[in-house]
């Protein structure tokens, strides 16, 4: 670019890596994703000035955001975990974490290694590559009742709420 009039002399390409959409069938091979992480750090900060009420208004946020995050990190975990035990790609944890965020308010109660080895069994299923429980069960202390009463609550309200 010239200092003086700001004439372009040359061009080059800014982004030759991949892109976040495809427009094409071949650009398909190209397209890579951002990984999904189920625990994302968010917080409210509150000034002294803000009052007494906005301070309490800021812990009880904060106490229920962080149970809340507490819980998704520790499913995130032992989702992480069995997958490598069981030997699954990435794209059945996305899966499964995908159903996890959708369906908290159902698996919420559970524990957390009963949800992780309940959602992984149904995202693997789901992705046409299905495991026997049995596989999933010698990685996990889960309890067998309590993953297929798990998997069988998670069937339900995915029917009722239509994820594909």
């Amino acid at each position: 670019m010239c200092a003086q009039c700001g004439l372009v002399v040359a061009e080059s390409a800014v982004d030759v890596g991949p892109e976040w959409r495809v427009l094409d069938e071949r650009e398909k091979r190209r397209v890579r994703t951002a990984p999904l992480k189920l625990v994302v750090k968010t917080d409210l900060w509150v000034k002294p000035e803000h009052g007494v009420r906005w301070r309490r208004l800021a812990k009880l946020h904060r106490e229920t955001l962080h149970g809340y995050e507490r819980r998704l990190a520790k499913i995130g975990a032992e989702l992480r975990r069995i997958r490598e035990c069981v030997g699954l790609p990435q794209s059945v944890v996305e899966e499964a974490e995908d159903l996890v965020k959708r369906y908290f308010d159902v698996v919420g109660g559970f524990p957390a290694e009963a949800v992780a080895v309940a959602v992984l069994w149904t995202a693997a299923k789901a992705a046409d590559m299905p495991r026997p429980l049995e596989d999933f069960l010698k990685c996990s202390r889960a309890d067998e009742r309590r993953v297929r009463k798990v998997a069988w609550r998670l069937k339900e309200a995915v029917k009722l709420g239509g994820f594909p």
